[in-house]
Parts: structure tokens; sequence; C-alpha cells
């Protein structure tokens, strides 16, 4: 089943995947403590689920941790990312956070 809104419209999925840090323990207290609070004040975020990669099955996959967020729809994710809370989240993650590669996925089944 394919999770939409009330209005029919897809669930929209952004990950972030941060590279190992120099000091993991540094990085998940700042960004336990006082990232993600940041990211979860968004006005319209539904959930926000982060994650420490402890194996690797196959392939390669050079990320240490991973962040997922979700939103009810694409201007709902618009909306947030426009803000001065975003801003402020993506100049506060770039202070400290190892390299990062950020996707934004639309839910297709």
């Amino acid at each position: 089943m394919v999770a939409t809104s009330e209005r029919g419209i897809r669930v929209i999925k952004m990950a972030v995947f941060y590279r190992p840090p120099d000091d993991p323990a540094a990085f998940e207290k700042k960004y336990l403590e006082e990232h993600l609070p940041m990211v979860q004040g968004y006005a319209n975020i539904q959930k926000t689920s982060a994650y420490k990669v402890t194996r690797k099955v196959m392939g390669e996959f050079p990320y240490a941790y991973v962040f997922t967020g979700n939103w009810a729809d694409k201007d709902a994710w618009k909306a947030d990312m426009q803000s001065p809370e975003a801003a402020a989240a993506a100049d506060h993650a770039k202070s400290f956070a190892p390299p990062f590669d950020v996707v934004v996925m639309e839910e297709m089944a």
C-alpha cells in the first residue's frame, strides 16, 4: 500500500546521509541534543528518524549515519525547506557535521 496524505498525495521523505565523523561520540551528542530538536521543530514535518549504520551487507555505502524526515506532501516539504528554521538547521549542520548528501524521495509503492 502506498503511503498517501488525506488528499491522495504521496508522502515525501528526505534522507540525509552522513559520512563517518572524526569523533563519533561528539557528533552523536551534538546531533541528538542540538540538531535533531531543531529539525523536529519544523512546522510541517510529521516524523523524524535518526540511524547509526552498524553493518554493510552488500555494496559500497560510505555513510555512518542516516536521518529521515517525512512530510505529507511536496508543498509541506517545500514550506519547511524555505523556512528560517530550515536555514538555521542547515547552517548548524554545516558547522559540525561530517560531509553529507541529501536526497528527497516520493514513495512509489
